[in-house]
């Protein structure tokens, strides 16, 4: 049974078990997933904004995107004017926003989540600007299998850089794409996730919706 559709701020924050070793065999998944990475930081926004909401564990959960492109700025729990805002400040507040549709392929694939299939959140495609080091970070975060477990540790070393855990725990930190960038995956070293404990009740809520249904191998 998926987790309580209770206000995922009172869920108990509960200890993970210890990580285990990543899989090695990302280079099919991980080029794949590059590829729907490839965006120009320096590109400017386009001056509209495009937003919808859907329910995920029975609360709401938002999606932004910027002009007419299907490329996702921003996600995760609570109103989309607050993730924009994330994104592109005070800009965000004067700029038009339409609705996205019911059939937008973002939303379709958080509902597809929802129900248990993880598989369609790999294939949206998402920009955050950052360095090529953070991009690298995010990445590899999308490779780690849903159910599962992967230290910051084990992220930076998917990444090419097995040395930055640092790096890989401040990427996810920093992550405005939560889900379609599964940063709830990630947790420290000893196997415990890191946040305030609000953030914790979101992410163990997600991986007990994910092992609840099933997902991954």
């Amino acid at each position: 049974m998926p987790p309580s559709a209770a206000s995922l701020s009172q869920l108990p924050a509960s200890r993970m078990p210890p990580t285990s070793a990543p899989d090695q065999d990302f280079s099919e998944r991980g080029r794949v997933l590059a590829m729907a990475d490839t965006h120009d930081e320096r590109t400017a926004p386009s001056f509209s904004l495009r937003v919808g909401s859907v329910e995920l564990l029975g609360e709401q959960f938002s999606v932004v995107k910027a002009g007419d492109s299907d490329t996702v700025r921003a996600a995760g729990f609570g109103n989309p004017s607050s993730l924009a805002y994330s994104v592109f400040g005070r800009q965000s507040e004067l700029l038009d926003v339409q609705a996205l549709g019911d059939t937008d392929p973002a939303l379709a694939a958080v509902r597809a989540y929802d129900d248990g299939d993880p598989a369609l959140l790999e294939t949206i495609d998402i920009h955050q600007d950052g360095t090529e080091l953070r991009r690298a970070m995010w990445r590899a975060a999308r490779l780690v299998e849903p159910g599962t477990l992967a230290s910051y540790g084990d992220v930076a070393a998917i990444a090419g850089n097995p040395r930055a855990a640092r790096a890989a725990a401040s990427a996810c930190g920093a992550c405005l794409v939560g889900l379609f960038v599964p940063v709830h995956r990630i947790v420290r070293a000893s196997g415990k996730l890191a946040g305030h404990a609000a953030d914790i009740a979101v992410r163990q809520a997600l991986i007990d919706h994910e092992r609840a249904m099933g997902m991954g191998r």
